[in-house]
């Protein structure tokens, strides 16, 4: 799923942009990673530090 309004801090807690379906889409992987590529420049999906795991929950990497 893609959201089409770009999460960030000050939006994050918002169940209206976080899981609004009307802002999200489906892309396949690499429509999504062109998609991001497209509009700024190209960053890890995680915060340095983290990675999601086989489940998709967010756990620091060791």
């Amino acid at each position: 799923m893609h959201h089409k309004k770009e999460l960030a801090p000050n939006n994050i807690n918002d169940p209206n942009i976080t899981l609004n379906h009307d802002n999200l889409e489906y892309l396949c992987l690499d429509c999504h990673n062109a998609e991001h590529d497209f509009n700024r420049e190209k960053k890890s999906a995680t915060k340095k530090g983290y990675r999601f795991n086989d489940k998709g929950e967010l756990v620091p990497t060791t």
